[in-house]
């Protein structure tokens, strides 16, 4: 069967962690993705530990599906090598700081005069322009300059970050959506486009509903721990064996929880009846339903509540997470054939489509290792060329 993007050509010049992913996400759906790196160690994430078989499982799982070329682009042959290939390339996506890569002369209007259509997408801690834009970013900076962790925490303790990568995922989704839009776009005009993307604007729509009060009324969102700013119940119960998770989304389902955990009188209380009311005693809410919960097991309360129709979840942890069989049907667990690492397991996509499914997934290359095909396959020279270009130094 085809692939949805089989005819895309792709290069990638990003590293770590947001840029990366976007093109990983292309990679998965059949674009031909060419990650070119330096030649002395490539992407700094081939350094991240954990480590399989010498190789970084960080690494391993954004590169998949992609091909490695080596080139300092730095090197005026190397940059001339890299320029013909973005002449026959689709798009260009890259994460240096602004300015870098119109230094070096791979900047958006060098390509674009080479290749009209190119999708040129830059990635940044705060965009290519305004008083930040040359400020180096990280996850972390992000979720404390746009305010998500103000949000996160216990409401007695201090701001605390959330454990995944809240900043540089959803930048890396937001990337792939804009490159697919601007593919589109370019179905119409026949022209590429300049996609600036920043980290932290991306950022501050993910708090959208918080973000969109305060600016209304100037409502300030409060740290709430597990539980929810305007739903009550809705938190995380010690059972007698372990944590669990109790949402209760309107008044009809409360009612419902009061009869699991043996109250059912106080569904017709009138300070815990309707979902304002629980909002403003929201203290012994919790209370009578962790008292409550703290007598039975983890798995009672699951099956009742279950039963009752409430949604509930156990905390899980990885080993739990990874052996659930609803993860496994899903084909969520990818293993892969690698060189030097074994088999090595990965996430694996969320999409599931019925005519152009994802690509059989294939290892992240090696440093370079794809670095004779692409010059055949994407420029056509033939092997002896190939031999005195890498003779010669200009690619590894």
């Amino acid at each position: 069967m085809s692939m949805s993007l089989e005819n895309l050509k792709v290069l990638d010049l990003t590293t770590h962690l947001s840029g990366p992913y976007c093109a990983m996400i292309l990679a998965d759906h059949g674009a031909d993705v060419v990650k070119v790196e330096r030649p002395d160690g490539g992407d700094d994430m081939r350094k991240t530990s954990p480590f399989q078989g010498g190789e970084s499982a960080p690494f391993m799982l954004w590169n998949r599906n992609k091909r490695s070329m080596a080139l300092n682009l730095k090197n005026a042959d190397d940059l001339a090598t890299f320029k013909a290939l973005a002449a026959t390339a689709d798009v260009v996506i890259e994460n240096f700081k602004p300015g870098t890569a119109k230094r070096i002369g791979v900047g958006y209007e060098d390509l674009s005069a080479l290749n009209p259509r190119l999708i040129y997408c830059s990635i940044s801690g705060f965009g290519q322009t305004g008083p930040m834009a040359r400020r180096p970013a990280y996850d972390y900076v992000i979720q404390a300059l746009s305010g998500v962790m103000s949000i996160t925490g216990d409401p007695n303790g201090p701001p605390v970050r959330c454990g995944a990568a809240v900043v540089d995922y959803p930048t890396g989704l937001w990337a792939t959506i804009s490159i697919l839009a601007a593919l589109m776009a370019r179905q119409q005009t026949g022209r590429g486009q300049h996609i600036d993307l920043s980290m932290m604007d991306c950022t501050l729509l993910l708090m959208s509903h918080m973000a969109s009060q305060y600016l209304a009324d100037g409502t300030l969102p409060q740290r709430v721990g597990n539980g929810h700013a305007s739903i009550v119940p809705m938190d995380v119960y010690d059972t007698a064996d372990g944590p669990l998770m109790v949402l209760c989304g309107n008044d009809a389902m409360f009612r419902r929880v009061a009869e699991v955990i043996g109250r059912p009188e106080i569904a017709d209380d009138p300070r815990f009846a309707t979902n304002p009311a629980r909002v403003e005693n929201q203290d012994a809410v919790h209370a009578m339903i962790g008292d409550s919960l703290a007598q039975q097991n983890r798995d009672v309360w699951i099956e009742r509540f279950e039963t009752a129709s409430v949604p509930v979840a156990p905390i899980r942890d990885f080993p739990e997470v990874f052996a659930a069989q609803e993860v496994r049907d899903r084909n969520m667990v990818l293993e892969m054939p690698h060189p030097t690492a074994g088999t090595i397991r990965t996430p694996g996509s969320p999409l599931k489509f019925s005519d152009t499914p994802v690509v059989d997934t294939v290892a992240p290359p090696l440093l370079g290792q794809h670095s004779d095909a692409v010059l055949q396959d994407v420029l056509g020279l033939d092997a002896d060329a190939v031999a005195r270009m890498k003779k010669d130094g200009i690619v590894g």
